[in-house]
């Protein structure tokens, strides 16, 4: 598992929704409450959500009907067809 820098919440910037996936979002959320646990208890927890998280597997790709493009299904869904 990675070593995280602790930060102040000034120093975390919170991504924009449509910016990054459902899944990428939870792992964001996951590291950055890691990064600012106070308790053991509460860090052994986070750490293992962040493992079982790792541990998913992974989203399948889809294909757009109209335009062929192939990607995750909330990009897809939210693309601009060309």
């Amino acid at each position: 598992m990675e070593d995280i820098e602790p930060h102040t919440d000034e120093d975390i910037p919170i991504p924009e929704r449509d910016a990054v996936t459902p899944n990428e979002r939870l792992h964001w959320h996951l590291t950055n409450a890691l990064v600012s646990a106070e308790s053991p208890e509460t860090t052994a927890h986070l750490r293992e959500a962040l493992s079982v998280y790792q541990d998913l597997p992974p989203t399948p790709l889809v294909e757009c009907p109209l335009c062929g493009k192939v990607g995750l299904p909330e990009r897809i869904r939210t693309h601009e067809c060309q």
